[in-house]
């Protein structure tokens, strides 16, 4: 009865609505189109929602389609009925047979379900993306930081000039494309990992060379000096400049700035756990028997910390998704075409149309209740 009691609990149904969300946000051109799923024209079955191939065939055929299937919200995010949905309730029309917007429609005639579904999407993907990267960065940093914070970081003159050579020609690079060029998220990461291979082949393939004259680096001074400076400058302003520097608004932007902005906290938590674990009994019997460095943070210090960070992952999760919805509300760093709630929460408030902030509004406080509720139970774990 008890194990029972315990799958019916508070975090359980947590983890259930979340992938609920989260299969509605990787579903979701599946789930609400306006165009089929799956149709028979022209003797063949093609499916305009998967192929853009089949969905150009599918509008530009002249002949009936036959056993169309259409997805469970049969509109687009962008579709219009300036004539007969425009500002239409929920309510209206609740006992019509005729093809329903469950949710209503906005001042345009967009369907509410519709754009709930995508900017489901929209939020989760901002969400765990950006934390996904603010994780990666910031634990990494924490954990390296404090395991080398008393013997510190050994470096010859080459490795020194290598690194200071290739973080020149990367932020070079960088700034380049952002003055002159459409800089991406994905062309940061590149040159990010490029930069880092890099430094470690020539760390690993200078060892073996005779020994250069060696300076000690302790990284751990360093990252506490790049959080101070970070924690410096209060995150509306970075938030507000970086998003006037971006040319053309995009999602990734927002995934980068809130990177940037969140990969502080993971640092701190990772740094101080890592620094009650490294001198445990067992972390100094690996270090005996010779396990690497590499090997000892990430297969035996990782794995005992990793709960603690799980919780602080869930929470900024959340963040995010607060992040993203606000400035969607506001209007800033977003596409105008990028459906998202806080876009239909602020056009809700700004025609007085309760369904457009009451639906969205519902679908934030869920999804956030559900990641507090994740975090608690890790809390005690």
């Amino acid at each position: 009865m008890s194990q029972l009691k315990r799958y019916f609990s508070a975090y359980y149904w947590s983890l259930f609505v979340l992938g609920f969300y989260l299969l509605v946000a990787f579903l979701a051109p599946i789930i609400a189109n306006d165009v089929p799923i799956a149709c028979k024209t022209e003797g063949k079955w093609i499916f305009p929602v998967l192929s853009a191939k089949d969905r150009l065939l599918f509008k530009s055929s002249v002949t009936s389609h036959h056993h169309i299937i259409m997805p469970l919200v049969p509109f687009g995010p962008q579709g219009t009925d300036l004539k007969e949905n425009a500002s239409k309730s929920p309510m209206d029309g609740i006992h019509s047979n005729q093809s329903k917007h469950w949710l209503g429609t906005d001042k345009l005639g967009r369907d509410v379900a519709a754009g709930m579904v995508y900017g489901t999407k929209t939020a989760l993907q901002i969400g765990f993306i950006a934390v996904f990267f603010a994780f990666i960065i910031g634990v990494s940093l924490g954990m390296f930081g404090a395991y080398f914070k008393d013997e510190g970081l050994k470096m010859n003159s080459l490795q020194i000039l290598i690194f200071l050579v290739s973080l020149f020609l990367l932020l070079f690079y960088l700034m380049y494309e952002w003055k002159f060029g459409s800089i991406s998220l994905r062309a940061i990461l590149l040159m990010i990992a490029i930069f880092i291979s890099i430094n470690y082949l020539v760390y690993r393939l200078t060892l073996k060379l005779p020994k250069w004259k060696q300076s000690t680096i302790n990284p751990d001074t360093l990252l506490l000096k790049a959080i101070e400076i970070r924690k410096s400058f209060p995150g509306i302003f970075i938030l507000l400049a970086l998003t006037s520097l971006f040319v053309i608004p995009s999602v990734w932007n927002i995934i980068l700035i809130i990177t940037l902005l969140g990969w502080t906290d993971f640092a701190r938590y990772a740094r101080a756990e890592t620094l009650a674990v490294k001198n445990e009994n067992y972390i100094a019997a690996v270090r005996i028997i010779g396990f690497g460095h590499f090997r000892i943070l990430f297969k035996h210090i990782l794995p005992n910390i990793l709960s603690s960070l799980i919780v602080i992952a869930c929470f900024s999760v959340g963040s995010a998704i607060i992040l993203e919805s606000t400035l969607s509300f506001l209007g800033i760093g977003l596409p105008v075409e990028q459906v998202t709630w806080g876009k239909m929460m602020a056009e809700g408030r700004d025609m007085q149309q309760w369904w457009m902030v009451f639906f969205p509004g519902l679908a934030l406080f869920i999804i956030i209740l559900c990641l507090n509720t994740i975090a608690d139970e890790w809390t005690g774990k």
